[in-house]
């Protein structure tokens, strides 16, 4: 089993960063941070004779490393009440893949959400957003995690973490050994 933790917030060693290191702490994986990555809005070819694949960017590298992942964590801060900027364009070229017969199928997607204004309230669009991407592409919805944190190291200080986070981690590793 592979495990991917794709870190949608711009910032490097915020709070999502060390949610994730936590999420996955003992868990061999692989960080990509979409913020050191090139990604092109999605281009919607389907009324021209063109395909839909805009291979000027870091699309086709990223899908590459997802491709190889059994497992996905996908990560971000709460920005306006929705996922960033980084995330959603790198979910929207999904369906780039999709069109060019990408196997989507049998991947198990884990959601870590960080914000600080009532985020497991605020962000139940995020949630949304995901879970309705992976029913479309018959990926496995794992379930959100879900931290209130607004200070820079407020994650890492954290003495114990919600019960969403133990939930989501145990499915994790049942998935792990099964």
């Amino acid at each position: 089993m592979t495990v991917l933790f794709i870190n949608g917030s711009p910032r490097l060693h915020g709070n999502t960063v060390a949610l994730g290191e936590r999420f996955l702490q003992d868990i061999p994986h692989d960080t990509v941070n979409l913020a050191e990555h090139q990604l092109n809005f999605v281009h919607d070819q389907r009324d021209t004779n063109q395909p839909q694949q805009d291979l000027t960017d870091d699309y086709e590298q990223l899908m590459a490393t997802f491709a190889q992942a059994d497992d996905i964590v996908l990560g971000t801060p709460v920005y306006w009440y929705g996922m960033t900027g980084q995330l959603k364009v790198f979910m929207d070229r999904w369906f780039d893949s999709y069109t060019n017969d990408f196997d989507f199928s049998h991947k198990h997607v884990y959601l870590l959400v960080v914000g600080a204004d009532e985020p497991q309230t605020k962000a139940l669009g995020i949630t949304q957003a995901v879970q309705h991407s992976c029913e479309w592409l018959k990926m496995s919805f794992e379930g959100t995690a879900t931290v209130t944190a607004d200070g820079p190291d407020d994650v890492r200080n954290m003495s114990d973490m919600p019960s969403s986070f133990w939930q989501l981690g145990g499915r994790l590793r049942a998935n792990e050994n099964a």
